[in-house]
């Protein structure tokens, strides 16, 4: 359970407000960067996440987008490639039901959840542990405007105050999330074309800017 939910919101919204336009001090560019917005541009392109993942460019960067945000390095070893868009494919009915959500602008999170725990459940991208790492940013490549990128240094730390992952903890960031998405505010105020891509993004660079830590060319 997360503890103090309305303080954290309140929080994360007032850094969004106040210090958005920060979190490109610490991220600059650098590969992690290019994946990412050629991703993100890619996916605008191609609205139908069917179409999107039958192109096999697009598989690859999306393995090149993760290993550039951490996938492969220290403890995390991300699965062969083969093996990658195996897992990938076979969570496509979930993703479609995804997108369904997405597009139909369905503001219920109870009907999203379910959803999002079978896709947590049949997606296997790492040979290590980090399934919510792994899987919450892979989910927020392919839906980047509903689904949250999370990690341990700031993710975890910031709403549990330690890195062990469930599923339980990502439903319940995710529903955080999701509740200040659909705040009566003018969320597009503070989007950029750098890293402040959509209030998913908006809400993970938050997070890290009140974390305190700089993660300058280390990728996300």
């Amino acid at each position: 359970m997360i503890k103090d939910s309305s303080k954290k919101i309140e929080e994360i919204i007032e850094t969004i407000k106040k210090r958005s336009s920060e979190i490109y001090d610490n991220f600059g560019t650098g590969p992690s960067y290019h994946f990412y917005k050629r991703l993100y541009q890619l996916r605008n392109d191609y609205n139908n996440i069917e179409l999107f993942l039958s192109k096999d460019y697009h598989i690859d960067l999306l393995y090149a987008a993760l290993i550039s945000w951490g996938m492969n390095s220290r403890r995390a070893k991300i699965k062969d490639f083969d093996q990658f868009r195996q897992s990938i494919c076979s969570c496509s009915d979930q993703f479609k039901d995804l997108e369904t959500f997405e597009k139909e602008g369905i503001k219920d999170f109870n009907k999203l959840k379910p959803i999002l725990q079978e896709i947590y459940g049949n997606l296997s991208l790492m040979k290590t542990s980090g399934i919510l790492v792994s899987n919450s940013k892979l989910l927020h490549f392919l839906f980047p405007k509903v689904c949250m990128p999370m990690d341990r240094t700031y993710t975890l730390s910031y709403f549990y105050g330690y890195a062990d992952e469930s599923l339980k903890k990502y439903i319940e960031i995710t529903e955080l999330s999701y509740e200040i998405m659909n705040l009566p505010e003018n969320w597009g105020n503070y989007l950029d074309d750098k890293w402040n891509t959509t209030v998913p993004k908006l809400i993970d660079n938050a997070i890290i800017l009140l974390e305190e830590k700089s993660v300058k060319n280390n990728g996300i």
